[in-house]
């Protein structure tokens, strides 16, 4: 699956995981997704505070399985920073 992350910047990705942020306390505080890439390296963004978690869980959910129908998709236009 192809993944285009920024202008110019396409990653091939083996897998994708969506899961609660949880720094340690058992509180939610926000989406994380995870992304396996064919190289094996790994990259992590969280969705922005600004976004309501039950909104950025959903925006995730889409996003994977948008990939997954697709075969490729966008996420350039999600609003996450890289952890």
């Amino acid at each position: 699956m192809r993944v285009l992350f920024s202008s110019g910047i396409i990653r091939e990705v083996s897998s994708v995981e969506v899961k609660p942020l949880d720094f340690g306390d058992g509180q939610i505080s926000g989406t994380e997704i995870d992304f396996l890439l064919t190289t094996g390296d790994n990259l992590k963004y969280i969705y922005s505070q600004n976004v309501p978690i039950e909104e950025s869980g959903q925006r995730a959910i889409d996003f994977v399985k948008a990939l997954y129908e697709d075969g490729k998709a966008n996420f350039t236009h999600e609003p996450v920073e890289m952890l």
